[in-house]
């Protein structure tokens, strides 16, 4: 029998956050699979206690809680694999950066002067 997807929304592939419920920290990722697989694959990280997944190394550490996909996960761009998705991966992982809120490894992230001009407006 196969297994049901919780909706439509999480069947594609895309640009996604995960939103920590107890402190909203977030982590935006990226997959080629569906979100609903990938976001099973950062619960069970968590279940295991395993650093494999950024998220869960921040709700294990932290002693935070882990929720349902409804009310952690954003859809923020469905798109293909491919070098676009990674732009538009960083492209979000940069906007939570200039807020001082994400929980993605700080390495991968350089200022980026376009990525700052659109974000202006967006900013409050």
């Amino acid at each position: 029998m196969q297994r049901k997807q919780t909706s439509d929304k999480y069947a594609q592939s895309g640009v996604y956050k995960l939103i920590c419920p107890d402190c909203n920290k977030a982590y935006v990722g990226q997959t080629g699979m569906s979100v609903e697989v990938r976001f099973s694959e950062h619960k069970n990280a968590f279940k295991k206690n395993s650093y494999t997944s950024n998220f869960a190394k921040h709700l294990i550490e932290q002693a935070h809680s882990f929720s349902s996909i409804q009310n952690t996960m954003q859809i923020l761009q469905r798109h293909n694999k491919g070098a676009h998705l990674n732009t538009i991966e960083q492209y979000y992982i940069y906007a939570e950066f200039t807020k001082n809120n994400h929980l993605n490894d700080e390495h991968n992230i350089s200022l980026n002067k376009i990525f700052d001009a659109l974000l202006e407006p967006h900013q409050p």
